[in-house]
């Protein structure tokens, strides 16, 4: 049953339907997991399944999110303390209307 599928891209590479799938759903959800800065819950949103799905799909495909370090996550920008910059405007400064 399993059979396998030919592309042809610049040569002929067969791969079996199921690992094309596994590739591809590998893909998706690594994506997924980037714009959703590792948030498996926001992740599972976009995708438009339960996170305990996604859940399942990362482990059946040998992934888990917390392989990726901080650094490699876009958009965690420093400010040079080392504190993350997305704690919004205005939350380094004082109470409101100190002087």
């Amino acid at each position: 049953m399993a059979e396998t599928l030919s592309i042809h891209a610049g040569g002929l590479v067969a791969m079996s339907l199921k690992s094309l799938v596994e590739d591809y759903e590998r893909r998706l959800i690594e994506q997924a997991l980037e714009r959703a800065r590792g948030n498996q819950r926001r992740a599972a949103a976009e995708l438009g399944c339960l996170p305990t799905t996604l859940n399942e799909k990362m482990r059946r495909l040998g992934m888990r999110a917390c392989d990726r370090s901080r650094d490699e996550l876009p958009g965690e920008e420093t400010r040079g303390d080392g504190v993350g910059s997305s704690e919004g405007p205005g939350a380094a400064e004082g109470p409101a209307g100190s002087v």
